[in-house]
């Protein structure tokens, strides 16, 4: 598996899908990779979800502070940054929470 520096992303390809960066490199365990990304209400429950599983993450803010205070905190999104050994513990929780209904995202 190979890892963006830039974005923070799993790829299998020599290219990021995300970003384009073509210098990628091994994944190591210690690399902090993103999750995923939701709204408010869903990032409140994976936040639980994730503490309960005793997975580590970083869960940060699209807008910044001043721009979620005036559009409201329900217009942010969140995006979820897990370190890549519990990674795979961490999809599990992904898919058994927005499976069932993709109209999530």
């Amino acid at each position: 598996m190979n890892y963006c520096e830039k974005c923070h992303r799993l790829n299998e390809h020599e290219e990021c899908s995300n970003c384009g960066n073509k210098k990628l490199r091994s994944v190591t365990d210690d690399d902090v990779c993103f999750l995923i990304e939701k709204p408010m209400i869903w990032a409140e429950m994976l936040k639980e979800k994730l503490d309960n599983a005793e997975i580590p993450f970083e869960c940060v803010g699209g807008m910044g502070a001043a721009m979620a205070m005036k559009a409201g905190p329900y217009l942010e999104n969140y995006q979820f940054y897990v370190p890549y050994t519990y990674y795979s513990k961490a999809k599990i929780i992904i898919d058994e929470m927005f499976s069932q209904d993709q109209s999530i995202e």
